[in-house]
């Protein structure tokens, strides 16, 4: 479907829900702040809901400390942003008579997502982040983005884009992002919140992490591993891992870069890079996840050691398959 058909669905609903996925990124979060803003311009009833807290370092984003972690609102319009229904955490579970009764929208830039899950589905791979396709609607919508909207979106786009420092930062983005500046949006303290301002605990943390980094396959492969222990000794939470993916990406050899993370005794995350030899998705959809290309995740249900190890085997699958087409 349409940017349209998102814009007639809005403009028909009265109440509408935005939904983020599980642990919510500056894209998933912006893009659910920026709609809420909109629709109650429009006159209408909001609120953004999350399974998970919001982040530390976007917790001063406008509408930041009024997510919900279940919707409210009498269902109508629920919008899912960054993502599919399934990745929205525990939302899809406890709040399931809820979304029975309200009109699914989804709307994401996730090439994995074929948008089966919704009434109405935007899915646009050629947007580098969701906040650039919901920059692009807003304005049909008929409401300005001034600098409330802008500086929500901008740290999605940051964010996604590693302040368009990836490959997926278009002609496009660019502009996206020039207008979001124009309507002041603090570029320059967004990046710092998202990427600089690290308490002690986070670099002590990615400095346990950094002490287990490993190579496989003639280094082609990098990975290391977050343990719950090491969240434990750092007096950190999960979240403060975020980032240290791009930092594993870096290395100069590595055509597939993989963080993985510890929830449990049974249960691990994954967070994927690969050079433009790899393709992302190809390894996690082995185990039911999704992404880009060059960036994306799964979860495993088995413990850390036996996790990687599949995990690992299927890198390397996926690298002998990229060598055999010759790319």
């Amino acid at each position: 479907m349409t940017r349209e058909a998102v814009v007639e669905a809005i403009r028909n609903a009265s109440r509408i829900t935005a939904i983020c996925h599980e642990n919510p990124d500056a894209d998933t979060l912006g893009s659910a702040l920026a709609l809420r803003i909109a629709a109650e311009r429009l006159g209408k009833r909001a609120e953004v809901v999350a399974a998970d807290p919001v982040p530390p370092s976007l917790a001063q984003l406008t509408g930041a400390a009024d997510v919900r972690t279940t919707p409210q609102l009498e269902p109508d319009l629920a919008i899912v942003v960054d993502g599919p229904l399934s990745r929205t955490g525990a939302v899809v579970t406890q709040a399931a008579d809820w979304l029975a009764r309200a009109r699914i929208v989804n709307i994401d830039h996730h090439v994995s997502n074929d948008g089966g899950e919704a009434s109405v589905a935007w899915i646009d791979p050629g947007a580098a982040a969701t906040c650039e396709m919901v920059a692009l609607l807003i304005p049909e919508l008929g409401v300005e983005i001034d600098v409330e909207i802008a500086t929500v979106l901008t740290a999605g786009i940051v964010q996604d884009t590693h302040t368009f420092s990836h490959p997926n930062a278009t002609p496009r983005t660019l502009r996206v992002a020039a207008d979001l500046l124009a309507a002041g949006a603090p570029l320059s303290a967004i990046h710092r919140s998202i990427y600089a301002d690290k308490p002690f605990g986070t670099l002590a943390l990615w400095g346990r992490i950094m002490g287990g980094i490993e190579q496989r396959h003639d280094g082609r492969i990098v990975h290391a591993a977050m343990t719950t222990s090491m969240l434990a000794d750092t007096g950190t939470a999960p979240i403060a891992s975020e980032g240290l993916i791009d930092l594993l990406a870096s290395t100069r050899t590595a055509d597939i870069t993989v963080l993985f993370k510890e929830v449990d005794a049974t249960h691990v995350r994954t967070s994927v890079r690969t050079s433009a030899r790899a393709d992302a998705v190809a390894i996690t959809s082995a185990f039911g996840g999704g992404g880009h290309a060059r960036a994306a995740g799964c979860a495993i249900d088995a413990p850390l050691v036996e996790a990687m190890a599949t995990l690992l085997v299927e890198c390397e699958r996926e690298l002998d398959r990229a060598d055999a087409r010759g790319r």
